[in-house]
């Protein structure tokens, strides 16, 4: 799945990368414009329009005309486009899940989920009913003494200095991410948390409302333990549909300008959630799935080397795939990213908890990336690398993988 921030989605501006240390709550309460501007609108009214009047199709904006878009297709054969985007490949817990236009996430103008938080321990059972060893590798990890002043940190940018954090993952299922935001929720809220020695404490609605994920709109045709996926992540987190611009889309049935049509809605809707400030961004950054691949080949062990300066041998190797201009730009404008390295593999599990950064400039967005594969490396023992580009060490994995039809 890659995240809705290519882009090669749609064409967006780039943020300024002033020195401002104020947040956006402050910028907005002053009448500045947000700092964050996904969607650019080229077509400003004329002076002679009248409130009312019906705009020229060509006058309309972007977002406008993406509405009219998915307004007019139709819901059940746009779900059967996004069923033809599931991979084999996905995970076990998520099964089918039939249409319903009982379901407002199978309305195509659907693009944002809002949270219905329930409780951190119906939350906690859903996240030990997908992955066993939850509260053994995840949980454990956020709830380590060692990152009491990491959550505190976090919960005083978020709170009371209404600063937006991205937390950043690299993506081996398509339900780490999940399972990531259970952990940290749980951690908050766990019996005894405070932040700061004045025992302010926090709740599960709090944190729901400031927390927000980016999954792909395929998971809107997936169902876990005969729940729909989108109502599990309602229980603590705001959910944005992204259609991914991966190869699984393009060769898809799904239309590419529905595809683009919905990514330029979801991300206004992220703008103007972020430029209040104060909201956490789950994503796993480079959208598409890392890649295993068993052994390199000579010629492509002879790239690793001249990459990494040293040779992996013929063991397993795990590849990250590159950020694009939109994803940086994102993490960006959020200022400060919560770095996390994960395995779920039963035989190498991993979670590793970076320090909370500031960045700048968009090679800071990719360093955020090595030190995600570097710390899976030394977290797992398989090497790890994170391709800033779309190098020909890339290509010639991909290629592998295609002709043994992984």
């Amino acid at each position: 799945m890659r995240t809705p921030f290519d882009e090669r989605d749609a064409e967006h501006d780039e943020p300024e990368q002033g020195v401002s240390v104020s947040t956006p709550r402050d910028r907005g309460a002053r009448g500045e414009a947000p700092s964050l501007h996904l969607v650019r609108d080229d077509h400003e009214p004329a002076d002679e329009d009248v409130a009312g009047a019906e705009t020229p199709a060509d006058q309309r904006t972007d977002v406008e005309q993406a509405r009219e878009l998915l307004a007019a297709a139709d819901p059940a054969t746009y779900y059967r486009m996004l069923t033809s985007m599931v991979r084999p490949s996905h995970s076990s817990v998520l099964q089918e899940l039939p249409y319903s236009p009982s379901l407002s996430f199978h309305d195509p103008t659907v693009v944002v989920v809002e949270p219905e938080p329930t409780n951190i321990e119906t939350l906690e059972l859903y996240a030990r009913a997908a992955y066993p060893d939850f509260d053994k590798v995840l949980a454990a990890a956020f709830a380590d003494p060692r990152n009491d002043h990491l959550l505190t940190a976090l919960f005083h940018l978020l709170v009371n200095e209404g600063e937006n954090v991205a937390m950043v993952t690299n993506h081996g299922q398509i339900i780490d991410i999940a399972l990531v935001i259970g952990a940290l929720q749980s951690a908050l809220m766990a019996p005894g948390r405070s932040f700061g020695v004045l025992g302010q404490r926090t709740t599960l609605e709090e944190m729901a409302d400031r927390c927000n994920v980016l999954v792909s709109r395929m998971v809107t045709t997936r169902q876990a333990f005969n729940v729909p996926a989108l109502q599990v992540l309602q229980c603590g987190t705001r959910t944005y549909l992204t259609v991914p611009q991966t190869a699984t889309r393009r060769r898809s049935k799904l239309d590419p300008e529905l595809a683009r049509a919905n990514n330029v809605i979801m991300r206004h809707e992220l703008d103007q959630r972020l430029a209040g400030g104060g909201q956490l961004l789950a994503m796993a950054a480079s959208g598409s799935q890392d890649l295993m691949l068993p052994k390199l080949m000579q010629k492509a062990r002879a790239a690793w080397r001249q990459r990494r300066g040293d040779d992996p041998g013929e063991t397993t190797t795990l590849h990250l795939q590159p950020l694009y201009d939109g994803t940086i730009s994102l993490m960006q404008s959020c200022r400060y990213v919560l770095p996390i390295a994960i395995c779920l593999d039963p035989a190498t599990p991993a979670c590793v908890i970076g320090g909370l950064t500031r960045v700048a400039a968009k090679d800071d967005c990719h360093r955020i990336m090595d030190w995600i594969a570097l710390a899976h490396q030394e977290a797992t023992g398989i090497p790890t690398l994170y391709h800033w580009h779309e190098d020909d060490l890339l290509t010639q994995v991909r290629a592998f993988l295609n002709r043994s039809g992984q």
